[in-house]
């Protein structure tokens, strides 16, 4: 729905999801109950002067049918932008995260993830880069503790800097990105001990004979890590492998390979990380707005299936089944499908 007055535009969008399930992920215990969550996203835009515009926008949480509890917002960002520039004010990637992909399993590629915190950044366009920069400020944002830790206190830091430049450079593209070390505050589970270093990374990519070649080196205080990645399509495959050697000395170099199958009404992807873990996700589509998805995950240790109906104006049903057998997706989020541990049943609307 969009109200409009003059150039100003607010716009509303949600999903609402409401089912059954029969299994307490963390311990895998049959416990049935329902489920529900909300979400309400409010989007605001303002054509100005001279090519710019000014926007804001921020998302309502709901869960499990929180009656009479204050509404959780998140996501909240406020932007004046015209073609060649902007600034960012808010839960928005920093600058380094909004310019950097990593080549293959890197390990020392960690550049702090915004989850949260309050980040400015400033995007400009300069002979052909997008140049964007931000500063950081957790100092409001508070962590929860896990149980046993000593509680949660809020952040302290407020100037750690984030660097990002992509660009073109005749059939070649790059990205190099940079941030400063930061303290010891970790700011939620998007981020590890490595996010808090100082880390340099540089990414180039190009076309050889239809393969997409890409080569990058990131280096941290725990060393470098330089790595090559491929992907090649053929038809209705297309092959992904990467190479990635550590420069630490307690480091192994990492290999991994996908192949993805897309033709029709079906499509297969199965990939295997240093031959130590693999998983394998299909989908079919059966006509009629219903679709198959099954497959397994974690070397086989994860299993799942479902079948999802749509049934048009953003409504659909769900049924689902799938198996954590050994309880790490505490989280709730089995196989590529992001399904619930255990038999689902669930009714989905988006707006």
């Amino acid at each position: 729905m969009t109200a409009g007055v003059a150039a100003a535009e607010v716009t509303f969008s949600g999903t609402a999801n409401f089912g059954y399930n029969d299994t307490d992920a963390t311990t895998g215990a049959s416990v049935g109950a329902a489920f529900s969550d909300i979400d309400l996203n409010i989007a605001f835009s303002q054509e100005l002067n001279n090519g710019y515009t000014a926007a804001a926008s921020f998302e309502f949480d709901v869960a499990n049918a929180d009656q009479g509890a204050s509404f959780n917002a998140s996501d909240a960002v406020i932007s004046l932008t015209n073609a060649d520039s902007g600034i960012h004010y808010g839960d928005t990637k920093h600058g380094a995260e909004n310019a950097w992909s990593a080549v293959g399993s890197m390990e020392n590629d960690a550049f702090r993830v915004a989850d949260g915190e309050m980040v400015t950044r400033a995007d400009m366009t300069f002979g052909g880069a997008k140049i964007g920069i931000s500063l950081g400020d957790d100092t409001n944002y508070t962590v929860t503790a896990a149980s046993g830790t000593t509680p949660a206190v809020k952040g302290t830091e407020k100037d750690y800097i984030s660097l990002g430049i992509t660009g073109t450079a005749g059939s070649f593209s790059y990205a190099l990105a940079h941030q400063n070390a930061n303290t010891a505050w970790l700011d939620g589970d998007d981020n590890s001990a490595k996010s808090q270093q100082a880390t340099t990374g540089v990414r180039v990519s190009t076309t050889l004979g239809g393969a997409t070649v890409a080569l990058g080196y990131a280096k941290n205080d725990d060393g470098g890590s330089t790595g090559i990645e491929v992907s090649y399509p053929m038809g209705a495959l297309t092959t992904t492998a990467s190479y990635v050697q550590e420069g630490a000395a307690s480091a192994e170099n990492k290999w991994d390979v996908k192949v993805a199958y897309a033709e029709g009404a079906l499509g297969v992807t199965v990939a295997t990380d240093e031959s130590q873990d693999w998983n394998v996700d299909v989908s079919y589509d059966m006509g009629n707005g219903m679709n198959l998805f099954v497959g397994a995950d974690d070397g086989g240790k994860d299993t799942y299936a479902g079948v999802s109906y749509d049934l048009g104006g953003g409504a659909s049903l769900l049924a689902s089944y799938a198996n954590d057998s050994n309880n790490t997706d505490t989280d709730d989020e089995v196989g590529a499908k992001d399904y619930k541990e255990g038999m689902t049943f669930q009714l989905s609307f988006a707006f």
